[in-house]
């Protein structure tokens, strides 16, 4: 078995860290399909009403991908998290077992 060290802190911190990245990224995300295809219709007129339903379906489509990624930004994030606080109770767990033990003993505790 090797030897495993887990700063749980910058855990944390690659968790708060990817949370803001979420966020950021959900307010780029953030976008008014309907004032963006009208606020063409007038430019496009008629004659660019297939081009203007295109546009409106990959704007829908691109949109829901940024949201995509920022759930997945949001779901490292909270995975980072709940790890850190694992690794951290564990390691406290685990000291707490082994001082019992060794009192236990008649070692040191």
């Amino acid at each position: 078995m090797t030897d495993l060290s887990v700063q749980t802190g910058e855990v944390a911190a690659f968790a708060a860290t990817n949370g803001g990245v979420a966020a950021q990224v959900a307010a780029a995300g953030n976008i008014d399909l309907v004032a963006s295809v009208s606020a063409a219709t007038p430019v496009f007129g008629l004659i660019g009403a297939d081009y203007l339903a295109m546009f409106a379906a990959a704007q829908a489509l691109q949109a829901k991908d940024i949201n995509d990624l920022s759930a997945k930004f949001s779901s490292l994030s909270d995975a980072a998290f709940k790890s850190s606080v694992t690794f951290e109770t564990t390691d406290i767990d685990n000291a707490a077992e082994l001082a019992r033990q060794a009192a236990g003993l008649g070692g040191p505790a």
